[in-house]
């Protein structure tokens, strides 16, 4: 195309009036331009705008940034207005979030265009495709609470800088978790890489999320301290426009009368329009199937583990889930006894970093922490038994939150098969690797 011939004689020929050659032909440039908006409004008596030679100058300047090149200005040409800006899109469960955010990205992509797509959550991040958790996108610091002026960990001529300083589109899914020193965090590195002082240099963001859901987890602290950490707290947030999702496609698509009632129940929980009784309880009516003991939970979401574990369709489709990990080890061993075969135990090799304190932390003690994100010290395995990565060992495939099935117990190595996400099916390995916890007071792994 013209245009990637004019990219390329500005990033390599010493031109003497690229101005002059840009007003000769700049119309010829943006013919495709005009032909895709002829198209799309099925008029074929437009004609050019500025707002179509802008668009021409914003994918000059994506090709000339793709040839290792910086912006139009150096070049003496007219700067390309990048309209950038922050949204947020409240989208309640149900409502077609991730469809909608993957359309979005197809469409980014499909120009040979790069869009990223982090979330909060391992588990969210493989919803999306190539989704990444933000934390290992943008470096942040694990421990962010805890640092004074938390910063990303990318240095302005990094690889890591070069990829998001050609990026178009970012979308942050389920930001409502996220402590606000992560965004603002995330501006400022922004604002370095691009040496641009708009939000996020000038790039567009969408965050996306439901506040009804879920808040910034503060160890030990109140309602009060939750709020102050959100995103809704942050200094970024008078830039943010908001849009929605209103329509619950789960429950259109469906049909399923107890789905109908049960989705605007729970919105009508997280707006607060519930009666409390005097206990500080609610009433919910018809909100599902009441399990009452463990046991009876075990077998209605697993109902035969022992002959239909190695259906992976079947496992995908189900999970218990519980506010705390006491909770989970219990029903994980209930239910790892009702799998046949023999299991193998693994155990953890903890020591300090440092290891003059090794005399202070005996290995004992190191054994009995359970940090958080950090597997127990004592792992028992089956083969046919679920398992979820803790670790972002080979993105996208191998990420936090990837939920695979055993395949091969080896001392040092797990051969699995990933169940979720666009590797589904895969058969991986999965080896033994350090960790070191941010939680505890002192260093070891």
């Amino acid at each position: 195309m013209l245009r990637d011939l004019f990219a390329v004689m500005l990033q390599t020929c010493s031109m003497s009036n690229p101005t002059e050659l840009w007003n000769l032909h700049k119309e010829n440039m943006a013919d495709d331009i005009l032909h895709e908006t002829r198209i799309r409004n099925n008029s074929m008596d437009l004609t050019y705008t500025n707002e179509m030679f802008n668009k021409t100058l914003i994918a000059l300047e994506d090709k000339i940034k793709a040839l290792g090149g910086t912006n139009l200005k150096v070049f003496g040409l007219p700067e390309a207005q990048q309209t950038g800006g922050i949204f947020f899109l409240y989208a309640p469960g149900g409502t077609g979030k991730i469809y909608l955010i993957n359309l979005w990205l197809a469409k980014v992509r499909d120009r040979n265009l790069i869009a990223l797509a982090v979330a909060s959550s391992d588990i969210a991040a493989t919803l999306l495709t190539g989704g990444r958790t933000a934390h290992s996108v943008f470096k942040l610091p694990l421990n962010l609470p805890c640092v004074e002026n938390p910063i990303c960990n990318i240095s302005r001529n990094s690889d890591e800088a070069k990829v998001l300083r050609m990026c178009k589109l970012f979308v942050w899914d389920e930001c409502t978790m996220a402590h606000k020193y992560a965004l603002e965090s995330s501006d400022s590195t922004m604002k370095d890489i691009f040496q641009n002082n708009k939000c996020m240099g000038g790039i567009t963001l969408v965050l996306s999320g439901d506040f009804r859901q879920n808040l910034p987890v503060i160890p030990r602290g109140t309602k009060a301290d939750e709020l102050h950490t959100s995103i809704k707290s942050s200094y970024i947030w008078k830039d943010v426009q908001g849009f929605g999702l209103k329509t619950n496609m789960r429950v259109h698509l469906t049909g399923d009368a107890s789905i109908k009632q049960f989705a605007p129940n729970l919105l009508h929980l997280g707006n607060g329009e519930m009666a409390i009784h005097n206990e500080g309880f609610i009433s919910l009516g018809n909100i599902g199937s009441i399990i009452i003991t463990t046991e009876e939970l075990k077998d209605r979401v697993f109902p035969s583990i022992k002959n239909n574990f190695q259906d992976k369709k079947w496992m995908c489709e189900r999970a218990i889930l519980s506010p705390t990990n006491d909770e989970v080890k219990i029903i994980k061993k209930q239910l790892l006894k009702k799998l046949p075969g023999a299991s193998q135990i693994y155990k953890s090799v903890d020591t300090t970093v440092e290891k003059n304190k090794a005399m202070d932390y005996p290995t004992e003690f190191l054994n009995s922490l359970e940090p958080s994100g950090i597997p127990a010290h004592k792992l028992e395995l089956k083969i046919g038994a679920p398992i979820m990565l803790l670790r972002n060992l080979d993105p996208p495939a191998l990420c936090n939150g990837t939920r695979l099935i055993v395949k091969k117990l080896m001392s040092n190595v797990i051969e699995a098969v990933i169940l979720t996400g666009h590797s589904a099916a895969k058969d991986v390995f999965i080896p033994r690797i350090p960790h070191i916890p941010s939680d505890v007071p002192f260093e070891s792994q």
